[in-house]
């Protein structure tokens, strides 16, 4: 009919910043993106980049889109075993910078999902957890601390990728481990990728 639609119109309303917001090489001692701020634990995020992560949540905000924000990155790759203060530096800051989700990938060492949700819980701000550590830790029966679980790798720019990705939730689905508050999906709409 003419009318021009935006990606929200047609369902897809949360945008998410993913790899690359860090300062690698920028944090204190063993940690790679981390630094003590005031005696806190805060992720550090390049400021050439993001200079403002608050005001880019609170435009998108206005422009009636969710967002959220990558955590336990690829690009840095900390290994070390962090300390629960380090968790709530990040969860501080998501929370600071108005972010509604938070994307958890599997290339760090911040793998403790309980703690995640508990530290998000307290904050008493809806956040959506998304776990992507590409099966390290799955759902159980009775166990999921996340909204989402990934069940495939990276989508692709090919057919048979779009559809084997489609294909990895069946098996979820069918032992009844993807369902309202823990469901099972083959990775997300991907734009401006190479």
């Amino acid at each position: 009919d003419g009318v021009p639609m935006s990606l929200c119109d047609l369902g897809y309303c949360n945008v998410g910043l993913d790899d690359n917001w860090q300062a690698c090489g920028s944090g204190t001692g063993i940690y790679r993106y981390h630094a003590q701020d005031g005696g806190k634990w805060r992720p550090v995020v390049n400021l050439e980049r993001f200079p403002d992560l608050a005001g880019m949540n609170t435009h998108a905000h206005r422009l009636g889109l969710s967002t959220g924000w990558y955590g336990n990155n690829c690009i840095c790759r900390e290994h070390w075993p962090p300390g629960v203060d380090v968790y709530r530096g990040d969860v501080e800051a998501l929370v600071e910078y108005g972010f509604d989700a938070i994307k958890l990938d599997g290339c760090g060492s911040e793998y403790n999902l309980d703690l995640w949700q508990q530290l998000i819980n307290e904050t008493g701000r809806p956040v959506t957890i998304e776990n992507c550590h590409w099966g390290r830790t799955v759902p159980k029966e009775g166990w999921c601390p996340w909204h989402l679980f990934r069940t495939s790798g990276d989508v692709r720019a090919s057919y048979g990728s779009v559809v084997g990705n489609l294909l990895s939730t069946v098996t979820w689905a069918q032992r009844g481990l993807s369902k309202p508050g823990c469901w099972a999906y083959p990775d997300g709409l991907e734009v401006g990728c190479k």
